[in-house]
């Protein structure tokens, strides 16, 4: 059955790449504030990568996501959270520790991975102004974030910031697999 689940939603990631949103919402894991982000938006893109508290994979993209914030402050960054057999408290401790510049919002019942098809940690989508989807896949070709060979996220971000079209729309990627709320 899980594997069932996964080769449905590997089917929406080519719908995933036309994708849209109205607004990215959800409690901060650190603060328990609501942050809603809203399209169209006055940033030119928004990055919104789905994280994980206990993956390695996304772990070890922490600094490389930390410094392309700082890289590209222009731009608006928030982190997603979706794993649903990652504890609260274990969640909110390790986001705590690990100091991200931007918020991570809890995505109850998983809505938001369903939405896009995300299906691993780390797993990014870049929306221009308006909401559309115009990169999805891996922030780097590797899964340990320092090691990549080609880094996909900043590739697409230095090609907004020049004016141009991203080089890349999809990138693979690599890591933990999402939990899902009805896989438990």
């Amino acid at each position: 059955m899980k594997h069932l689940f996964y080769v449905i939603l590997l089917s929406f990631f080519s719908w995933s790449a036309h994708a849209s949103l109205q607004s990215i919402q959800g409690f901060d894991v650190v603060t328990e504030k609501e942050q809603q982000l809203q399209f169209p938006s006055e940033k030119s893109a928004t990055i919104a990568v789905f994280i994980s508290a206990k993956c390695p994979c996304s772990a070890s993209h922490e600094d490389v996501l930390k410094n392309l914030s700082a890289e590209f402050k222009e731009f608006s960054f928030v982190g997603i959270h979706s794993n649903s057999d990652e504890p609260a408290d274990f969640t909110k401790k390790h986001f705590e520790d690990s100091k991200l510049p931007f918020p991570v919002l809890q995505d109850k019942k998983n809505i938001l991975a369903n939405k896009l098809g995300a299906l691993k940690t780390p797993h990014v989508f870049v929306f221009n102004k308006d909401g559309d989807v115009i990169y999805q896949g891996g922030v780097t070709d590797c899964h340990v974030g320092p090691s990549a060979k080609k880094n996909y996220l900043k590739d697409v971000l230095e090609d907004l910031r020049a004016g141009k079209t991203p080089r890349h729309k999809e990138g693979k990627a690599l890591g933990c697999y999402i939990q899902r709320e009805d896989e438990e």
